[in-house]
């Protein structure tokens, strides 16, 4: 059942010819040349006009009308059928845009559905399957299995009845002037598109609703449509292509392992046509373009995503990134902090090419998605692009295209990480055997599978040809079809928290619209940004490698408990609001970590100075905590830990962080008393650790805060 404003449906009835199908030109044609093969003379428009609807039976009484007694009509019919079938064979069926996108919706809404065409079965049968389109039908009424064909109603209610509904419960969908009267004596819910024959007064009194063209109607009905709820992980995404381009510029873990999914999952009932990704990485590029896919792996389940639709263009081409831009409805700019000051440049040439593409307007705005793992990323990134747009043209233009786009911040609640170099040429050159051996069956022509940490200039020019051979023999039916590319681990979240500004976005199955983004920005920062970082420090100084492994270690796990519940309850005190929020986050967090085995520390406690700056992820919960009187040991370790990271992984003296400890200190909002006690903890634990005197053993967490040392200082 679907409620469509103040009708309640069951059942959806369409016409074929001219409605779903445009196939009405083409039958001006073939009957024109079929008729001057065989009686020398090409039916008239007028005719052919007046035919539109009509039964086989009814068009012939009016070609003997216009033609004369004698005119051989079935044989005329039959060879404008031959001609069309040879046209429809080559070419395909002439399908109307938006039909595939309305009928996976009906469908979902939950309604019945049946073709009532004029056409003959053998015909019908054949459009339908070769426009891949009859797997949504339940019931089909064709031409020559009715007595009376249209104006009358009788199709129309042999279909209604072969679905066991009343007629007055379905939509009947039709293009003529015969079809539409046909469905409105039938007394149906009767929808009337424009199609070769511009509706008169007559017709449009028959129709509850008229639409230009399949989207208008499409565009109507998405507003009654029910959104549906997030997705299940392995839930196959929609069968069913919109007409949407988007694009993902920065094709890195997030982009790849986590956006390309939420765009293919799209709203449920269609997903995009293409997506753009961009990258440097010329082997993940040539890769994924020659399997034409690739999967995401969520090793917590066992189980591979494959990603379609997929096109990868190079980042360095500024004519494909200005293609992105200008065809794209939707960007996901998914960049690190430190890559921005460059793409900025990227980014406002391609929206400065969108404005020339649409005659020096936004006639279409761009909603891009801001995935920068940064407070304040959206102010960022307009600053950045606006000065890169100055560059281009004057600034009240400048200001003009920025103002028209929807710039939306979002938070990221996913771990992912990206397949080095080393691991994906190791994939290529196993694949590329099995391909070979599946080819030649010659074990002589083996390759060596090479235990390799980055690529030689041998060894990437070697993948290249791998992968163009691949691409030169796949086939649909190649046993390559199923030898699908892992380039991302990823954890199973699914949600992306995005700020509520976009029209585009309320369908979106994958995300959370929040009119306080910064609030779930806060959260993420420290809850899941920080306490990440301070289990990397943590894990690594023990010896670790990766997250999931130190997740074994009774330490590590131990010190999570403690970092969790110590940020969680600054932030409850700080936005009380948010309390199921940081309740879900905090467990998510937990069950990522327990499964990341393929997360490495040193990915995630990079550039730890960035991450101890005054208002970051680390600092920013110490400060709180402390200054409202809350338990903060296993946080102030954290940043203790960070600090011995810096000392053991890059050789940093201590003398120079003590420097960047008093600096971020000053910065805080704290008493004097509070930050004089904290530099003396954190020097204190440095230089002790740095003589020898302490070992990582020494910086277990107790079971109660010890705030000795504070006091004492």
């Amino acid at each position: 059942m679907f409620k469509f404003k103040n009708d309640i449906v069951h059942g959806a009835l369409f016409d074929m010819d001219g409605t779903m199908f445009d196939t009405e030109r083409l039958r001006f044609q073939t009957l024109k040349q079929a008729s001057k093969e065989l009686i020398g003379v090409e039916f008239s428009d007028a005719y052919l006009m007046a035919c539109l609807g009509l039964s086989a039976r009814s068009a012939e009484a009016l070609a003997q009308k216009q033609y004369g007694q004698e005119v051989p009509y079935a044989e005329i019919r039959k060879r404008a059928d031959e001609l069309e079938l040879e046209t429809v064979r080559q070419y395909g069926v002439p399908i109307k845009k938006g039909l595939v996108q309305v009928l996976e919706r009906l469908r979902k809404a939950g309604l019945r559905m049946a073709v009532a065409t004029s056409s003959r079965r053998a015909i019908a049968e054949e459009y339908l399957i070769n426009a891949n389109v009859y797997k949504f039908f339940d019931v089909l009424v064709c031409g020559d299995e009715v007595e009376k064909g249209k104006p009358h109603p009788e199709i129309f209610l042999s279909a209604a009845q072969k679905l066991n509904l009343e007629p007055a419960q379905c939509f009947m969908f039709e293009d003529s002037e015969n079809g539409i009267r046909s469905a409105h004596d039938a007394g149906g819910i009767c929808v009337l598109f424009k199609d070769i024959k511009e509706p008169n007064a007559s017709m449009l009194a028959h129709a509850n609703y008229y639409f230009e063209n399949m989207y208008d109607y499409l565009t109507e009905l998405d507003i009654y449509s029910s959104h549906l709820e997030m997705p299940n992980l392995q839930e196959s995404f929609p069968q069913t292509l919109n007409q949407l381009t988007v694009g993902i510029h920065g094709f890195g873990a997030i982009g790849g392992g986590y956006i390309a999914q939420i765009l293919s999952h799209w709203d449920g009932y269609t997903r995009p046509k293409k997506i753009y990704a961009s990258t440097r990485n010329s082997l993940y590029r040539s890769a994924v373009n020659a399997f034409g896919a690739y999967c995401i792996r969520y090793g917590q389940v066992s189980y591979d995503e494959r990603i379609e639709n997929m096109h990868i263009i190079d980042a360095e081409d500024l004519q494909q990134m200005h293609a992105m831009y200008v065809e794209s409805s939707l960007i996901a700019i998914c960049l690190a902090e430190n890559a921005l000051a460059s793409e900025a440049a990227t980014i406002a040439q391609g929206l400065y090419a969108r404005y020339l593409a649409q005659d020096e307007q936004v006639q279409t705005p761009l909603t891009l998605l801001i995935i920068l793992n940064k407070i304040g990323a959206k102010q960022l990134v307009l600053e950045q692009v606006r000065k890169a747009l100055v560059e281009l043209t004057d600034h009240a233009v400048a200001d003009f295209i920025l103002e028209q786009h929807y710039f939306c911040d979002t938070v990221v609640n996913r771990m992912v990480s990206k397949l080095s170099d080393k691991n994906l040429y190791r994939q290529l050159c196993i694949k590329y055997n099995i391909f070979k051996q599946y080819q030649l069956d010659d074990e002589s022509n083996q390759i060596e599978v090479e235990d390799v940490s980055k690529l030689s200039v041998d060894q990437e020019r070697r993948a290249s040809e791998y992968v163009e051979d691949l691409r030169q023999n796949f086939q649909p039916s190649h046993i390559l079809q199923h030898m699908d590319l892992i380039l991302f681990n990823a954890e199973m979240d699914m949600p992306i928290y995005v700020e509520n500004k976009s029209p585009l976005l309320s369908k979106m199955r994958q995300m959370i619209l929040v009119d306080q983004i910064s609030d779930i920005q806060l959260i993420k920062n420290r809850l899941w940004n920080g306490v990440h970082a301070m289990t990397a420090w943590y894990a690594s100084l023990l010896g670790h490698q990766t997250i999931g492994v130190a997740m074994g270690d009774p330490r590590v796990q131990y010190y999570v408990e403690k970092l969790l519940a110590e940020v969680t309850q600054g932030l409850a005190h700080y936005l009380p609001k948010r309390k199921n929020d940081l309740t879900r986050l905090a467990r998510s967090f937990d069950q990522s970590c327990q499964y990341a085995y393929k997360d490495p520390c040193s990915r995630v406690g990079r550039d730890p100075l960035r991450k101890l700056s005054a208002f970051e992820r680390v600092f920013s919960s110490v400060a709180y905590n402390v200054s409202n009187g809350f338990s903060f040991e296993a946080l102030l370790s954290g940043a203790i830990f960070g600090y011995l990271y810096l000392m053991e992984e890059e050789s940093q003296p201590v003398d120079v962080l003590l420097g960047h400890l008093k600096q971020q200190l000053q910065q805080m909002n704290l008493s004097k008393a509070h930050k004089k006690a904290l530099y003396y903890v954190i020097q204190k634990r440095l230089n002790e650790y740095q003589k020898g005197e302490l070992g990582m053993e020494d910086f277990m967490i107790h079971d109660q805060p010890q705030k000795a040392e504070m006091s004492c200082a």
